[in-house]
């Protein structure tokens, strides 16, 4: 055998074995699909190269050769948009479509290849053959060359996206297996011509050197990093190996020790034999498994550094759902869990893979110890306490696949439960993995509660920004204080809180349309201004007392959120007096005899229901009467503050009317510099 066959052999039983373990490991991913592919094209690559060593150089083994070619760097393009990071906006994969107009490339250059257009004529050397490729030449050589130059833009990108020192090992690795055989191959072979002089060389066995070290460098790559997910075969099977030949050495030592020099019988031989290695079986298992796990085994790491990386990452989350989904992003990045749940309460689960099924877990396991948190553990837990349903929502999570549950918990509040699956490769967690685990936990509810401040302080910015501009623009439309209207005095209060219920005095001098109105909109802050704004713009347009009402009471119920005010609308000529009111408090006539009410019912305001329906009264304002109206504001201050009625403590004033309107600002004045919690608005009329 050739030495070129001899390589050509190798290279087909290193990738036929490696194919089979990767695809028979998890057949339903892609990346393990695709890869198994690419490593039997190489192996069909390798066969027709066998094929040219023995039966010669002719035009059925070279299209043979040439076809798995064609093929591995168009593949090799899919595989690096999906691996070892994939990239749903890499443009091959973005659809059947893409793929299909990619492909184009490549199947032409198959049918003229199988057709006899693409290979004008060919020659043996030694150790290879020569390759004239006519008109083609630089067609073909300009394909491989442009499927190579996208495979290395897609991974420039995968590696622009790494964010751990795994992820850009993983890529290096990736680069170095795929890309030497592939990559400098196809490169020797494009520019051979110009470097040998004359045609286009291929020499017989660089291709199975080349694919040979692919094959050891990604299988170190799997076996170290951990990248199709088999290391545990090949760590299991090694230390118990080493372990079964150790102890039958020690055995077979220590029997010939004690027969042949010290004498003794075949069975006592056996017996200390034996007894020997049950003490040391497990001293030696553990240090095989250090070894093991040192150069081929799972990853350590400092738990310390990793938790305050991944607490970094936490802080700048803007909300809840944004940290945790961040939280389990990077715990995936560190442990390869095959799935992980958070159960946050009166909200779904969150699940990475998403497509994990969400499971129901009792609201006792909150009360969980922290060092009880393997999931067995648990169910020991509540076998010790004869919690029999416990014990079985435990093992439902159990065959969920849930591994450890933790609980996040502070002194005042339970925020969730973190339920973990066991690991891809079903290696248990390690107490490194379990200690990293608790530390997180314990820190996620401080990070919540200062998320949940920071999110009160923006709110409390936010509504005092709110209630600043509300503020100016309920300035723009309110009445300035006057001391007459139409030949009448008259004295006005407003003392608004500091959310801006919606109390508001409206005066409008118009010669066609003149009147007093009080509105007081059933809402505050913006929302009360705008109902405020509607009142201010819908009654100027009509000066018809019921015409004003009803078509404000249109317009409010135009809106999908409802809106409305309360609203005394005061005309005047001379002493007659013509009041409308939908929703106020009566308007009170104040005299030395007493207190009299205008309206016994009350009514609805506008924007209220379908229809409105105001109350009317017109009459004289004889001398010495006083005209009170308001807001429902001043009542609830009166109650508040002095344990009675407003109507109670006018009708107590009896004769002494003079300045009444100051005396009804004094005795409110402890509640308007406390900021009292409604606005305060009131107009009196008239002439004592």
């Amino acid at each position: 055998m050739t030495f070129p066959a001899f390589l050509g052999v190798c290279a087909i039983i290193v990738q036929a074995i490696l194919a089979f373990v990767v695809i028979a490991k998890d057949p339903g991913r892609t990346e393990n699909r695709l890869f198994s592919l690419q490593l039997l094209l190489f192996c069909f690559w390798s066969g027709a190269e066998l094929y040219l060593i023995y039966h010669g150089i002719n035009a059925i083994g070279i299209k043979l050769l040439f076809t798995p070619a064609l093929l591995l760097t168009y593949f090799f393009c899919i595989f690096t948009a999906i691996y070892p990071e994939n990239q749903p906006d890499a443009t091959i994969i973005k659809s059947r479509g893409h793929l299909a107009a990619f492909f184009l490339p490549a199947a032409a250059l198959l049918f003229f290849l199988w057709s006899g257009k693409l290979i004008a004529g060919f020659e043996p050397i030694a150790a290879g053959f020569s390759i004239d490729l006519g008109r083609f030449e630089f067609v073909v050589k300009g394909v491989l060359i442009g499927y190579l130059f996208l495979a290395l833009s897609t991974l420039s990108n995968s590696s622009k996206r790494a964010e751990t020192t795994i992820q850009i090992r993983r890529l290096r690795y990736t680069f170095a297996a795929m890309l030497l055989p592939v990559a400098a191959g196809s490169i020797v072979i494009a520019l051979s011509k110009w470097f040998i002089g004359g045609t286009t060389m291929y020499p017989l066995g660089l291709f199975p050197v080349l694919s040979i070290i692919m094959s050891l460098i990604l299988g170190y790559t799997m076996l170290r990093y951990n990248l199709m997910e088999i290391d545990l075969i090949f760590s299991t099977g090694l230390v118990y190996t080493l372990l079964t030949a150790i102890m039958a050495g020690i055995m077979e030592l220590f029997q010939e020790l004690m027969q042949n020099i010290l004498d003794f019988s075949d069975l006592w031989s056996k017996i200390i034999a034996i007894l020997i290695i049950a003490a040391i079986f497990s001293p030696v298992k553990e240090l095989l498994i250090k070894l093991v796990d040192k150069f081929f085994g799972r990853r350590t790491f400092d738990s310390a550094t990793v938790m305050q990386t991944i607490l970094a990452e936490l802080r700048k989350m803007p909300d809840e759902n944004k940290l945790f989904t961040r939280f389990l992003s990077e715990l995936h990045l560190v442990l390869d869990f095959a799935g992980a749940r958070l159960q946050l309460p009166d909200q779904p689960q969150i699940c990475t893979p998403a497509e994990l099924p969400a499971c129901d877990i009792a609201s006792d396991f909150a009360k969980l110890p922290q060092e009880v948190n393997e999931i067995d553990s648990i169910i020991q837990h509540y076998l010790n306490s004869d919690s029999s349903e416990l014990v079985a929502a435990a093992r439902t999570l159990k065959n969920h696949d849930v591994r450890h549950l933790f609980n996040f918990s502070d002194e005042e509040r339970h925020y969730g439960y973190l339920m973990i699956n066991a690991k891809s490769t079903r290696v248990p967690y390690t107490p490194t993995e379990v200690s990293l685990l608790i530390g997180l936990v314990n820190e996620i509810p401080p990070l919540l509660a200062n998320l949940q401040m920071i999110n009160r302080l923006l709110n409390q910015e936010k509504i005092s920004q709110e209630i600043d501009w509300a503020s100016k623009m309920l300035q723009a439309i309110s009445a300035k204080s006057i001391a007459s209207f139409c030949g009448m005095p008259v004295n006005s209060f407003a003392s608004l809180s500091s959310e801006i219920k919606g109390d508001m005095i409206d005066i409008c001098q118009n010669e066609s349309n003149s009147f007093i109105g009080i509105y007081d909109a059933f809402h505050h802050g913006i929302q009360a201004v705008l109902t405020l704004n509607i009142m201010f713009a819908v009654l100027r347009c009509f000066s018809d007392t019921k015409a004003q009402l009803g078509e404000a009471n249109r317009v409010l119920r135009c809106f999908s959120q409802q809106l409305c005010s309360a609203a005394t609308i005061i005309r005047v000529d001379k002493r007659r007096v013509d009041i409308a009111n939908a929703g106020n408090p009566s308007p009170l006539v104040i005299s030395a005899t007493g207190v009299r009410r205008l309206f016994a019912e009350p009514t609805r305001p506008a924007g209220y229901e379908e229809k409105i329906e105001p109350q009317f009264q017109s009459f004289e304002l004889s001398e010495g009467e006083l005209l009170f109206c308001s807001t429902n504001g001043i009542y609830k201050a009166f109650e508040q503050l002095h344990g009675r009625t407003l109507e109670e403590f006018l009708s107590d004033k009896g004769n002494d009317l003079k300045d009444l309107h100051e005396k009804i600002a004094y005795s409110i004045r402890s509640l308007t510099h406390q900021n009292f919690s409604d606005d305060i608005t009131f107009i009196t009329a008239g002439q004592v």
